[in-house]
């Protein structure tokens, strides 16, 4: 990528740049650490609470320069969403105590494994994170790290889409001690079956979920029977289960499930359950809240 000039990139603050909020909206901008480093050196940014960066070139430079700049103690909110930030970057954003007023942090499809997993979890800096994204391959052993975590404890919203995540993950998540008051959960692009989703539906912790998103998981019949029979998943208003193996025997647990009461809105796109199955959970006596069912995209052929 070709460098910018000092004029290109304050043109680029001055349309990035919300001072009602204090928000600096960059993402998709080709952004790479020299040109990261050269926004944070203008004083246009001073007081910035959330730094949006996603679909960028960012790694583990610019983290750290980030990190350095005096901008980090204002953040409230950082999303680097689709950028090149390894365990090296992340590890510096655990020990960093610039960052202790950060609440959400979105750090999904990077190049990041169990070692900043283990960081992270083990992080005090990053105590007051009430939403964390993490992940491009954290596999069972990082899911345990942060399920273990004693200090992330307020998380209200954990991402820990496509991770290489299998039933041992989803164990950890559910015999999990410290996450009681996830209200979300995505666990979307694993590798978790009926048999971890048994774990999380008997879960003691998981109480207070109201979405959860399972997408591409083959969770197959057990998995969906285990959902609808779960005393645990009773505040769920939301259930995605988008291409997750699920026939109709998990459909017809599903909407003759006396435990989803709450449920509101229910994704099934890419299963295989029969049209009478499905007009069973459209009419469910039970789910007396479901007003938004969907067995099929938009764009497909009813």
């Amino acid at each position: 990528m070709a460098e910018k000039s000092v004029k290109d990139i304050d043109g680029l603050i001055d349309q990035s740049w919300n001072p009602d909020n204090s928000e600096l909206d960059l993402r998709e901008k080709e952004i790479d650490d020299e040109d990261l480093k050269k926004i944070l050196q203008s004083d246009k940014i001073k007081g910035v609470t959330a730094l949006f960066l996603e679909f960028n070139d960012i790694g583990d430079d610019g983290v750290k320069a980030l990190l350095d700049s005096g901008h980090a103690k204002y953040l409230t909110a950082i999303n680097l969403f689709k950028n090149k930030v390894t365990d090296v970057g992340v590890k510096a954003m655990a020990s960093s105590k610039a960052l202790i007023n950060l609440s959400e942090l979105v750090m999904s499809d990077n190049k990041i494994g169990v070692e900043g997993a283990i960081a992270v979890a083990e992080s005090r800096p990053l105590a007051n994170l009430v939403s964390l994204w993490l992940g491009d391959d954290l596999g069972d052993e990082g899911v345990k790290a942060i399920a273990t975590s004693e200090t992330l404890t307020r998380l209200n919203l954990l991402s820990l889409y496509r991770n290489n995540i299998g039933n041992a993950g989803a164990r950890a998540l559910a015999e999990s001690k410290n996450l009681g008051k996830l209200t979300e959960l995505n666990l979307n692009w694993n590798y978790i079956e009926g048999e971890g989703v048994e774990a999380l539906a008997q879960s003691d912790t998981l109480k207070n979920l109201t979405q959860l998103t399972m997408t591409y998981n083959p969770i197959g019949d057990r998995g969906a029977i285990a959902i609808a029979g779960s005393k645990t998943l009773g505040n769920l208003t939301l259930l995605d289960l988008y291409e997750a193996e699920i026939g109709s025997a998990g459909g017809r647990a599903i909407a003759d499930s006396t435990t989803l009461v709450n449920l509101e809105t229910l994704v099934l796109i890419h299963n295989d359950i029969k049209p009478e199955v499905q007009e069973a959970i459209r009419s469910s006596k039970t789910l007396v809240k479901l007003s938004n069912v969907i067995f099929k995209r938009t764009s497909e052929e009813a």
